[in-house]
């Protein structure tokens, strides 16, 4: 069966959020057309639906790049999402109902045994899934729909170097402790436990590198790339 530019769409997508392809990496259509096995024009079109999200740009004359967000972007993504999250919390009816907590305990399960597996793109799975679980118990779809669309767009700067066992320890804390809140009676613990997902000393460090990777932009291409790596996993 022939795949669709949303299947391509997809697996790029997770490719570039494990760390397969980093920022300012070039997307070579001959290359890639024959690494997912599809035609030129379907990538262009997944090419196309990862543009809408701000995953990749095209340059004129250049080709499609995994797109390097502003750093002033990433700051304005993260409190959105922090205020629509920590808002969905007020919205949710505590003790959370018995099948929510299980269906996040045996999603948590598996998301840790993936971290520990070093299984990057399960983890990717499992963390959505999980989040999807917690915020559906809000009873909003358009607030969960909000939700999920900015999360997607973060996950540009949220999901490299899953290999940070320390890092991802402490998103599955994070994790523990939103389940514990989720069963417990109190909106403003369960608040604070998302509010504490958001890493916003993580934004200050993107913005840091950004700014030294602009300031190397003379630098021989490549030579800055190790200690300019993506450092991130949190949400």
């Amino acid at each position: 069966m022939d795949r669709t530019s949303n299947d391509i769409a997809t697996q790029l997508y997770e490719d570039i959020v494990i760390g397969a392809f980093s920022f300012g990496n070039k997307l070579v259509e001959e290359r890639l057309a024959k690494a997912y096995g599809t035609k030129r024009h379907i990538l262009r079109e997944a090419f196309g639906q990862l543009e809408e999200i701000g995953f990749v740009e095209r340059i004129p004359n250049r080709g499609v790049y995994v797109r390097k967000p502003d750093p002033k972007e990433v700051r304005e993504l993260y409190k959105l999402r922090a205020l629509l999250e920590t808002h969905a919390t007020r919205e949710m009816p505590l003790p959370a109902p018995k099948e929510t907590t299980d269906e996040l305990r045996r999603i948590q399960d598996r998301h840790s045994a993936a971290i520990r597996g070093l299984n990057f793109r399960e983890v990717l799975h499992l963390n959505t899934e999980f989040h999807r679980v917690q915020y559906s118990s809000c009873q909003n779809d358009t607030l969960v729909a909000a939700i999920e669309y900015y999360a997607t767009r973060t996950h540009l700067i949220t999901a490299s170097k899953f290999s940070d066992a320390a890092v991802m320890e402490n998103v599955i804390a994070q994790h523990e402790a939103i389940i514990a809140a989720m069963k417990g009676h109190d909106h403003a613990v369960l608040a604070a436990c998302v509010q504490n997902h958001f890493d916003m000393d993580r934004v200050d460090q993107y913005e840091r590198e950004h700014n030294l990777r602009h300031e190397h932009q003379g630098a021989v291409p490549g030579q800055q790339t190790a200690a300019l790596g993506r450092v991130w996993v949190t949400r």
